[in-house]
């Protein structure tokens, strides 16, 4: 049976997750940022280190839970003294009437009721609510850290990680498992210590030989459930890769549904997804079996220490060192103290499950972005109408493999260029350095007279609209994704870039109009809507510069020639670059650069390449291009 092939695994955070070369990794990041992170792997974070910041603001309700959760404690701890005194004051004495024997019991049992109910339920479900409150407060601003965080990284990042994978570091297992151990531990934890602490004061009290046998039983009993957790927590461990992997090719296989359609393999992935699925039983059934396996361990040898202490108890009681109900409450005490050991053992087994957690969530946040901000004072704000410029760029995605070689050139401001060549040349990767998707491994990109490497990212992005050959729109509304680039734009401000566009002509058409949903990616237009969509979005925030990745190359005629239409329209008083693939897009250009190899061998107006021998002269007498070059370069010639 064929099987969904493994993504590989890599380790966010570390030098592998931006190629194979980790020297990538070091050149990539400032130097106060690569020693900023090597501290940080030096002296790893906690779990306290992770949460603190948020529980600092929530810190009096925090201690008020705390508070009242010790309270269930000393009610548990009280309880354990009623059967002493049933059986010593109530139904021992010889010399109580029935009436005094009642009122006593009466007493006995006022007390024990007003335990359970007031102080007990009563404060654990005060407690339980506020700090519920609080947990999912402090988990919501762990995800919205996260989730920022994640969206910021660079490229290079989300190139090696599936977004399935990335979902859930957000909203899996990771950061409910650090949850789940951050609420029994203000839960359960204060709870466990108070009857600990008070049940063991009283048996002290009582017979401190049997405080020690005590101590050695507790003792003994925690050493054997530790014996267990480095081998839970490396389970944990595997659980939570085998998830990871499998919820990214569920996610990949989703996002692919109309290509698994038409090849008819949805029965094909189902058996694979199947086989995967089992593996991540298989990973669940080894972590719960080991669980059981030590919780069984430390209950067995409770049954052991139970007896032990019911022969020294019976011992202690014939040599009249105990009254029956000291033994009583004894053995009371004892069973009762098993309560906040076998709890301080489970918060014990989820914090080894939330380390596994953390560790994968500190390496996401410890990833520094390729194209980081620079620092406030050394920030520059970029020109008016600026040209735009690559001064002796040399870029690699692979470390020894570089894309562009030493490329220098100059747009000036209002200009109209395409970037030709073959597939592989380079002419993408340039596109992506004007927008500071990365940064060059050599040279500057700038626009004016700044360095980009010395501007917010999101500043150089704003004086960008981009137009790609298959625009992505999230599933939502036509405005919401209009308003994606521009947040408080108009009603009228929307229509009007939707008429520049030619997308108002459709757009009206719909029942609902611009609150139209479009579905995921936009599956609900065609491919012309889509593209003139994605023009006026990208000319809703009015930038300087559009860059175009052969916008038309897919269309059909009509479609064709109404975003062109929009195109004459958004150029004006704007620089605009295009990705070409059709010589009908090149031949309105001002000017056309031929990059072959990761260099520029070529820089002219069409007539004039189209004229000169040259690559470009090839690549159009070959028809490289979607028209051919008849119908271009001699118009006035008549056959």
């Amino acid at each position: 049976m064929e099987t969904i092939q493994e993504q590989e695994v890599m380790v966010i955070g570390s030098p592998d997750c931006y190629g194979s070369n980790p020297a990538l990794w070091e050149a990539s990041v400032p130097a106060h940022r690569a020693k900023a992170r090597s501290k940080n792997q030096e002296h790893p974070e906690t779990l306290w280190q992770l949460i603190k910041p948020y529980a600092y603001q929530h810190r009096y309700a925090i201690a008020l839970a705390c508070v009242l959760n010790a309270l269930p404690g000393f009610a548990i701890a009280f309880q354990t003294l009623i059967p002493r005194y049933l059986v010593d004051d109530v139904m021992r004495p010889a010399d109580l009437t029935p009436a005094a024997r009642l009122q006593r019991l009466g007493l006995l049992m006022g007390i024990y009721l007003f335990a359970a109910f007031v102080v007990r339920m009563g404060a654990w479900f005060g407690s339980y609510k506020i700090f519920t409150s609080v947990r999912e407060k402090i988990i919501l601003e762990l995800r919205v850290r996260l989730f920022r965080h994640i969206n910021h990284l660079c490229l290079r990042f989300h190139g090696r990680h599936s977004s399935g994978e990335l979902f859930t570091y957000v909203m899996g297992s990771p950061v409910m498992d650090i949850s789940m151990f951050f609420h029994n531990a203000v839960i359960n934890v204060p709870n466990s210590i108070t009857t600990f602490l008070v049940s063991g004061i009283w048996i002290l009290f009582w017979d401190w030989r049997l405080s020690v046998v005590l101590l050695f039983l507790v003792i003994a009993t925690v050493l054997t459930m530790r014996r267990g957790s480095s081998r839970l927590q490396d389970l944990f461990e595997r659980y939570q890769t085998a998830e990871t992997r499998i919820i990214g090719r569920v996610t990949d296989i989703f996002r692919g549904n109309r290509d698994v359609k038409i090849h008819a393999v949805e029965e094909r992935m189902a058996a694979a997804f199947r086989q995967n699925a089992d593996q991540l039983r298989t990973q669940a059934y080894q972590r719960d079996v080991e669980t059981h396996r030590v919780n069984m361990r430390a209950e067995a040898l409770n049954y052991l220490c139970f007896v032990l202490l019911c022969g020294v108890g019976i011992w202690r009681y014939l040599g009249h060192h105990l009254s029956e109900g000291q033994l009583v409450a004894f053995l009371g005490s004892y069973a009762a103290l098993q309560l906040p050991l076998d709890c301080l053992f489970t918060v014990g087994t989820m914090r080894g499950q939330a380390q596994v957690s953390l560790n994968r969530l500190v390496n996401v946040l410890k990833t520094d972005t390729t194209t980081p901000d620079p620092a406030p004072e050394e920030r520059r704000n970029l020109p008016a109408r600026p040209a735009m410029t690559l001064s002796r760029v040399t870029f690699a995605y692979t470390p020894g493999q570089p894309i562009l070689r030493n490329i220098s050139v100059t747009i000036p401001f209002g200009q109209k260029v395409a970037f030709v060549g073959p597939s592989g040349s380079g002419k993408t990767t340039l596109a992506k350095l004007f927008l500071r998707l990365y940064d060059p491994d050599e040279g500057c990109v700038r626009i004016g007279d700044v360095d980009l490497r010395r501007v917010n990212t999101a500043d150089v992005r704003r004086r960008f609209g981009v137009v790609p050959q298959d625009p992505y729109f999230f599933a939502t509304t036509i405005r919401e994704n209009l308003l994606l680039m521009r947040a408080d734009a108009s009603e009228v401000d929307c229509r009007r870039v939707c008429e520049l566009a030619n997308a108002w002509e459709f757009i009206r058409e719909f029942p609902q109009g611009l609150e139209t949903p479009i579905g995921e990616g936009g599956t609900r237009l065609s491919g012309g809507q889509r593209q003139r969509l994605a023009i006026a979005r990208a000319l809703l925030h009015d930038p300087d510069f559009l860059l175009f990745d052969e916008a038309t190359s897919a269309l059909d005629v009509v479609s064709e020639r109404l975003v062109k239409e929009a195109l004459e329209r958004a150029l004006l008083g704007r620089t605009a670059i295009f990705i070409a693939h059709r010589l009908s897009t090149i031949k309105n250009c001002d000017r056309v650069l031929v990059i072959e190899r990761g260099q520029i061998v070529q820089d002219g107006t069409f007539r004039a390449l189209s004229e000169r021998p040259g690559l470009f002269r090839k690549m159009v007498e070959s028809d490289k291009f979607d028209l051919p070059v008849k119908n271009l370069i001699k118009p006035s010639v008549s056959f």
